[in-house]
């Protein structure tokens, strides 16, 4: 089954469809009633018109992660994170994010996810280009949307700065640039609040409420720690194998996964700085994750093994989605 994604046809890009269908279709049926425990200005205007549980919004959920999935392919393609172009990066991201029930719900780390990746997209962009103003502007600009539907995207700031140095001699002046970026979605969303007579909602949600120190909500349950146990798994592996993401690789490929490496411990350091932290959380690495675990998968001499890994991977996940409609 592995091997259909292992291509570069668009055509395969169906099976992904088919694939998000198959993960995501039973929060479409679930009963449970599902509520964000943090929530951005954005994410709240969102929920405003699709609700936060029901089948419409995981219905929008569905979509997003689809689409995101699809857009890591276009990454992972477009500036070589890996010597061979499959539809790997866009299969294990959809893997991640269905791991449990609780994350196929429209929560604002789904959404600011978006943006997360459009600022990762922009920031390999800057790659050795003399005039790159619109790249690292774009950087600041994504990372602000994403802080607009979760607060503690904001520590992405230093993704930016640690990003564009690894990439390119960084100024000072390109820093400004980044903070511009981030003050623009900021000022129009003040503008648009304040001409509303709501500034002060705007203000306290977006600077103040959702701040916290290690401040968890969630529920001890032994599906809970499935995700601690896979994620931190998987962060172990990243990190074990170095040698074979560098290894044989063009040097901005090398620079793009020292990105992702960065991306992975700035997205640890968003439990400092969140209020209400929920196993959503864990949603943030599935973005540097999918586009580096296709790496091992692809070192793999015998395919079969890989095949392996990724239909126990599979089952796991269904069992957890569905045991809830069927027992």
């Amino acid at each position: 089954m592995l091997g259909f994604f292992r291509t570069n046809q668009l055509a395969a890009n169906l099976f992904l469809i088919i694939y998000v269908l198959v993960l995501r279709a039973s929060g479409l049926f679930a009963t449970e009633v599902w509520e964000p425990s943090s929530a951005g200005v954005l994410s709240h205007a969102v929920y405003s018109y699709v609700g936060t549980h029901g089948w419409l919004p995981d219905l929008v959920s569905l979509i997003l992660v689809l689409l995101q999935a699809l857009l890591l392919n276009v990454l992972s393609a477009r500036f070589r994170v890996s010597r061979e172009v499959t539809m790997f990066p866009g299969l294990f991201y959809i893997l991640l994010m269905s791991t449990l029930p609780s994350f196929l719900h429209l929560s604002p780390v789904v959404m600011g996810n978006t943006f997360l990746i459009l600022a990762v997209s922009s920031l390999f962009n800057s790659y050795k280009k003399s005039s790159v103003a619109d790249s690292i502007f774009n950087v600041g600009f994504w990372i602000s949307m994403a802080s607009l539907f979760y607060f503690s995207n904001f520590i992405f700031l230093l993704l930016a700065i640690l990003g564009l140095a690894a990439l390119r001699n960084i100024r000072i002046s390109e820093i400004f640039m980044v903070i511009i970026g981030m003050i623009v979605p900021l000022f129009l969303a003040g503008s648009i609040f304040y001409l509303s007579d709501d500034w002060s909602n705007f203000y306290q949600t977006t600077f103040l409420t959702e701040f916290g120190f290690w401040n968890f909500d969630w529920v001890e349950h032994w599906s809970n720690y499935v995700p601690v146990v896979l994620f931190g798994i998987l962060i172990l592996t990243v990190l074990g194998s170095a040698n074979i993401y560098f290894q044989k690789q063009s040097i901005r490929s090398q620079k793009n996964i020292q990105i992702l490496y960065y991306f992975i411990f700035i997205s640890l350091l968003t439990a400092f700085i969140q209020k209400g932290i929920r196993v959503e959380q864990f949603l943030l690495l599935a973005i540097p994750l999918s586009l580096m675990l296709p790496l091992n998968f692809l070192e793999f001499r015998k395919r079969e093994i890989g095949s392996g890994i990724h239909l126990t991977w599979l089952i796991g996940i269904l069992f957890l989605q569905y045991r809830l409609l069927f027992m």
